[in-house]
């Protein structure tokens, strides 16, 4: 029994499974080759699980085919023949086989005990259908700037999914989609990240239908099941963004995105800077071993105000909004809104002097 893929496809899926196994556990490194209607692949991160139909054209086989990743992508590199050159598939006894241009990958087939793999549940509640590329944008948003151990927060707010992100110094929120259906679920930021990196191959243009059940979070895409471990917070997180404001104003962000790039490469100890905001003079600084580097910034404000920021992370996060963003200022934070993207972001307020003082 055999099958074929051309070069082109067995390059993208690999590079899928790359993407979406991650590089943060190696054991997690593996794909499992087996038969359910077509050949399909299952993957997992740990948390989040891939079910990917390879190929229609197959023949059944009983058992499980567990292929590291590193060997699929050992038949890619440097390999130089045409997208439409045949990668062949089979079976032979115990064996699959993958041949290409010489190339010749055995690994051998076994009968697993738990065979949860091959029995894929299906059942799931649809809350919305949604482009790939939209999902990818806004989940992108919340996550890139996340760090290992945090959750990406998943709910509806006022009917609309909300995806969310906090930690001491800010929040992000971005709008995806409606949904009736009220939930709350986290999921790591490792598996947010492994699928904004695989989903981001895929033709963006392509209808995402997304979902949950009893446990997960569900991504369908025609050939691509994703499963992806949540929880319920155990207790109300103050996840969404309140537009509670004294004054606003809308500015160009080319100037700030500028000096967090320079503060970004002169400074490696801390990652700490202050904004400080005021009337017709406002700037960036940044303190290290009694030194001191500032930037004007072309930005006016009624009141001042000093927000702490983390340099690197305020740059990922204004990279994934439009260049021209709302500002909403109180007392006690900053709000920076993209009405265009259904983006925003808050920052703490450390000091506040009112103009009548």
């Amino acid at each position: 029994m055999e099958g074929w893929l051309t070069f082109l496809e067995f390059k993208k899926i690999t590079n899928f499974l790359d993407a979406f196994c991650g590089t943060v556990e190696p054991t997690f490194r593996n794909a499992f080759f087996y038969y359910n209607n077509s050949l399909r692949i299952f993957a997992t991160d740990g948390c989040a699980e891939l079910h990917l139909n390879a190929t229609k054209e197959f023949l059944p086989f009983d058992g499980v085919a567990i292929v590291p990743v590193q060997y699929l992508k050992g038949i890619i590199k440097g390999t130089k023949v045409n997208d439409d050159s045949l990668v062949k598939i089979s079976v032979d006894d115990d064996e699959i086989i993958f041949e290409l241009e010489g190339m010749r990958l055995n690994s051998k087939i076994e009968k697993l005990k738990d065979d949860k793999i091959q029995k894929l549940n299906k059942d799931f509640t649809v809350l919305n259908r949604k482009k790939v590329g939209s999902f990818v944008d806004k989940m992108d948003f919340v996550s890139a700037s996340a760090s290992e151990g945090d959750v990406i927060d998943i709910l509806t707010v006022e009917n609309n999914i909300l995806f969310g992100y906090i930690c001491n110094f800010y929040k992000l929120n971005a709008n995806f989609a409606p949904s009736k259906l009220e939930f709350h679920r986290e999921i790591p930021f490792i598996s947010a990240r492994h699928i904004v990196k695989s989903l981001g191959l895929l033709n963006k243009n392509l209808t995402l239908e997304f979902g949950i059940d009893k446990n997960n979070i569900i991504l369908h895409i025609p050939g691509v099941f994703i499963k992806i471990c949540s929880t319920k917070p155990d207790y109300r997180k103050p996840i969404v963004i309140q537009l509670d404001y004294i004054e606003e104003t809308i500015i160009n962000t080319k100037d700030l995105k500028k000096a967090l790039g320079k503060l970004y490469v002169t400074f490696t100890e801390s990652n700490i800077a202050n904004l400080v905001l005021k009337e017709n003079n406002s700037y960036i600084y940044k303190e290290e071993q009694n030194s001191k580097i500032s930037f004007k910034l072309p930005y006016s404000f009624k009141n001042q105000y000093m927000i702490p920021i983390h340099i690197r992370k305020l740059r990922s996060i204004l990279s994934r909004m439009s260049e021209n963003i709302k500002v909403y200022l109180n007392e006690r934070e900053m709000i920076l809104v993209d009405e265009k993207q259904n983006k925003c972001a808050s920052f703490l307020v450390k000091e506040f002097k009112s103009a009548s003082q």
